[in-house]
Order: structure tokens, then C-alpha cells, then sequence
């Protein structure tokens, strides 16, 4: 009996000395601080409050918090920072904005605070924020009017010139559509007019059109044409021999169209064209003979500057124009 209580005391003093003697101490709690403050605490009906919760809390530690909205109160989306205080320890702030809408004392509702570890330890808690009182904007025997407040500008609105400007394309607009019509209406009823006084209706004689004209507007049909296929580079460089040899026959007056290259040089030499303008004839109907003929196609960029030099031919020829020497881009002496 005697050694039986002897055992049960050594055993009792083992369990108490063997911590110590490890230097085994309890863990600090994960969370080391809170705190939940509001910025106002005599709000208006409408205004935005900050309600913002201070946790004070271990590295190794994150928190979060979920607070509860009544239906009289309005919360914004939560804004979080963290930073390291100087004793090692983390503060995570989160802000939220209240916006009440009701009178008198108000009192939210506490919410829950989680906190984990990353050691998957996990644990939360309780906070109260504080109350506030919703005061009104006049007094209980003020039964004046008074203005209202200014405008909030809303982020991502429209300006504010956006709406009179509106208005005023609308009603430029309706203007636009009833003058047009009123002057489609006139000219239908110009000749019911001209017979009723007896006049004659005389159309405008036709402008005619010169060879210059002509073979720029010949040549303006091929810009931007897309040359891919076989048949368009046929017909973009077919076009633009058949233009620059009806000008130059319309022009210097002989019969391009039945001359070779080489015979058209010696033709335009002889009839007084600088050397070098039938030269650059020479190449550009060369290089349409082999697009045409040959089925040598160049690339688009080479094509486009055949183009511009068919414009230059028809310019060069003008007559009047005095020949400076002067050699287009791509052509040689």
C-alpha cells in the first residue's frame, strides 16, 4: 500500500517538472490584437462611412473578415493592405463603406473573423463595430425648403457636354433630312414649272471629256485593286498598256497601238519626246508585256509604282509641260 502511493506521488511530480525541465512554453495566440473603428459617428442620412478593422496577427497568419449587412445599410466591396510592423508582427487593415439609410441610433451587427495558420490550424472570433447615430439635415420645426446637394460625379459617366451635344446632331439631323427633301422636291417639279410658264427646259450641254481625263480616270479604277489571282494582274497591266498607248496616240498623234516597244521609242524620239520620258515609256509597256505575255508577275508594292508611273507618262505628255531632266522615282536614264 505504502509503495503504491509512493509511485502515484513520483508519477505526479514527473508530469509537473518534466515541462519545465524541457523548457516547453505554451504557443502566443495567432491573433494579437483588434481593432474596429468608424470614421463618423453623426452621419447624415446617405453619407459614406469608413468602417475599418485593424488586425493585429502573427507572420505565419492570414484573416479574414465577413461582415453582415442589414437591409437599411449598405456595404462596399472590402478594401485590403497588409504591412510589417517593426516588432515582426503583420497588421491587416480592411475597410469597408457604409452608407445608412435610415434615422436615429444604429447598431450593425457583429461579424465573424477567421483567422488560419499555415500550418492548417484554424480559428475565429467575434467583433462588435461601433455604433452610430443618423442624424437629420433640419431641425425638428424647420419646415423651410432648401436646396438640394450638388451632383455626385459618377466615375465612367458620360460628360456632361455629351447630352445638349446629342440634341443638337438630332436636331441638326431632322434640319438636314427636311432640306434635302425639299430640294429633291424642287427639281422633280422644275419642268411642271417651266411649262407653266411657258419656258423651255435646257439641259446643260455635256462637258467633253479630254484624253488626260480620260486616261486618269482609266487608271484611277485600278487603285486598290487586289492583285492575288492571275487574271487580275492580266487585266491591271493590260489596262494600264492599253491607257498609256491610247494617250500617247491621242497625244502625239501616231498609231501606238500598232508599234512595238522598241518602235514606239524610235517613233516618240522622233516626234520630240526627251529621250528619257520614251525610255520610261519603253520599260513600264515592257514590264506590262511580261505580266500580260509572260505571266511575270512582280510583287503588289512594284505593281502600285507601275501604277504611279503611268500617272507620271500622262503628266510628262502634257502639252505645255517643259522637260526638266528631272527622272521619276524607278525610272532610268
Amino acid at each position: 500500500m505504502r509503495s503504491g502511493l509512493a509511485l502515484f506521488v513520483l508519477a505526479a511530480a514527473l508530469s509537473v517538472l518534466t515541462p519545465r525541465a524541457a523548457g516547453a512554453q505554451q504557443p502566443p495566440a495567432p491573433v494579437l490584437g483588434v481593432e474596429v473603428t468608424m470614421n463618423r459617428q453623426d452621419p447624415s442620412i446617405g453619407d459614406r462611412l469608413l468602417l475599418t478593422l485593424r488586425v493585429r496577427h502573427r507572420a505565419d497568419v492570414a484573416v479574414t473578415a465577413t461582415p453582415e449587412a442589414p437591409a437599411s445599410i449598405e456595404f462596399g466591396k472590402p478594401a485590403v493592405t497588409t504591412f510589417t510592423m517593426p516588432d515582426g508582427a503583420v497588421q491587416t487593415t480592411v475597410t469597408w463603406t457604409v452608407q445608412p439609410f435610415v434615422l436615429g441610433r444604429v447598431r450593425l451587427n457583429p461579424f465573424p473573423v477567421a483567422w488560419v495558420t499555415q500550418d492548417g490550424r484554424t480559428g475565429r472570433f467575434q467583433v462588435q463595430p461601433p455604433d452610430f447615430e443618423v442624424v437629420p439635415t433640419r431641425a425638428p420645426d424647420d419646415t423651410a425648403l432648401r436646396p438640394l446637394k450638388d451632383p455626385v460625379t459618377v466615375p465612367g459617366g458620360p460628360a456632361a457636354w455629351l447630352r445638349p451635344m446629342l440634341f443638337v446632331l438630332a436636331v441638326a439631323g431632322v434640319l438636314a433630312l427636311f432640306i434635302g427633301a425639299g430640294i429633291l422636291i424642287a427639281r422633280r417639279l422644275r419642268p411642271f414649272f417651266r411649262r407653266i410658264r411657258g419656258g423651255i427646259d435646257v439641259e446643260p450641254a455635256p462637258v467633253p471629256l479630254t484624253a488626260e481625263a480620260s486616261a486618269r480616270e482609266s487608271l484611277d479604277g485600278l487603285a486598290g485593286m487586289t492583285l492575288i489571282e492571275p487574271a487580275a494582274f492580266e487585266r491591271y497591266y493590260g489596262t494600264i498598256a492599253a491607257v498609256v498607248r491610247r494617250y500617247l496616240s491621242e497625244r502625239i498623234g501616231f498609231n501606238a497601238y500598232a508599234l512595238t516597244t522598241e518602235e514606239l521609242d524610235h517613233r516618240m524620239t522622233a516626234n520630240g519626246v526627251d529621250r528619257w520620258q520614251a525610255r520610261l515609256v519603253g520599260g513600264l509597256l515592257e514590264r506590262c508585256d511580261a505580266a500580260v505575255y509572260a505571266h511575270r508577275f512582280p510583287d503588289p508594292a512594284s505593281a502600285d509604282h507601275d501604277l504611279t508611273v503611268a500617272y507620271e507618262i500622262v503628266e510628262l505628255s502634257r502639252p505645255g509641260v517643259v522637260s526638266t531632266g528631272v527622272i521619276p522615282h524607278g525610272a532610268t536614264a
